[in-house]
């Protein structure tokens, strides 16, 4: 028996049944890049509350939640970024689970009390993710927020949603149907990531954490990423990685001034305290480094 022309998943093998999941996913690419200028201003938008001052403060429920969750734990890391300026809120991450449950997305007294502990200010800006754009956690949180004159970036997989409605910049990106139908996991999960992903990339480009294409403010927490950084400044600075890795230990680490102290000759002091004049690399670059 066929459903709409197609083999019900529970009368497939398992080959068949990933096949089918990925038939589906076929269609994430194209309307993610569709909604391109949605996610390019929502960036700039992010850029700029930044640039002010402000946080990024994550909120959602269920699964849009948890992607929501990993987006925040990977921005100071990846970035720099000192992470009091990022912060998550997901439905019943308070209570039972720290990654959130499903009984907790109708709560919107809890959300109404997580949004007050989150103590936003004028120039931050809340990322609220949702797939049908209406879970009443995330919509309380994003109604606060815009109450409060915060900035709000809505991601859905829906068009015309309260969500959206709410959100200065609203990332609008309907995928259709699930294969399993109505698990939002799946095919709305992965655009999510995929928005989440460009979203906070393109923002932390804007604001200089990134130099060509390398992770120039990665925070070297272990061993794999000292290797990293001392490939990124040997990569920048055209030197061998020896050469790398001790400028990057005479320099406390600071990627940026170690490229300066190897570039321009600068001292480390003078070289981080170049670095930290210039919010990008290039430009710190273009100053101190010979012509």
């Amino acid at each position: 028996m066929t459903q709409n022309g197609i083999d019900p998943l529970d009368t497939l093998d398992s080959a068949g049944v990933v096949e089918r999941l990925l038939d589906a996913e076929e269609r994430v690419v194209p309307a993610v890049r569709a909604a391109l200028p949605q996610i390019a201003a929502a960036a700039d938008l992010i850029g700029r509350q930044v640039r002010r001052g402000g946080r990024i403060a994550f909120v959602g429920a269920g699964t849009s939640g948890r992607l929501a969750l990993c987006e925040a734990a990977e921005l100071p890391g990846t970035f720099g970024l000192d992470p009091s300026t990022v912060l998550i809120r997901i439905a019943g991450a308070g209570g039972r689970t720290l990654v959130g449950t499903d009984w907790d997305e109708d709560d919107v007294t809890v959300a109404s009390a997580d949004f007050a502990e989150m103590a936003l200010r004028s120039h931050d800006v809340m990322i609220a993710v949702a797939a049908s754009g209406s879970t009443p956690y995330t919509l309380v949180m994003a109604r606060s927020a815009a109450q409060a004159g915060i900035a709000l970036v809505a991601v859905v997989n829906t068009l015309h949603s309260p969500l959206a409605a709410l959100a200065t910049a609203a990332i609008e990106v309907p995928v259709g149907p699930e294969r399993l139908q109505n698990s939002t996991r799946l095919t709305a999960g992965t655009a999510q990531k995929l928005i989440l992903n460009a979203l906070t990339t393109a923002a932390m480009v804007a604001l200089g954490h990134v130099h060509g294409d390398l992770m120039i403010d990665v925070v070297p927490a272990n061993a794999k990423l000292r290797d990293r950084l001392i490939g990124i400044v040997a990569e920048i600075a055209e030197r061998p990685v020896e050469v790398a890795r001790g400028a990057l230990e005479r320099c406390d680490w600071n990627a940026r001034a170690a490229v300066l102290h190897l570039t321009a000759e600068l001292s480390p002091s003078q070289a981080a305290t170049g670095a930290a004049r210039y919010p990008t690399l290039r430009a710190a670059m273009d100053e101190f480094s010979p012509r």
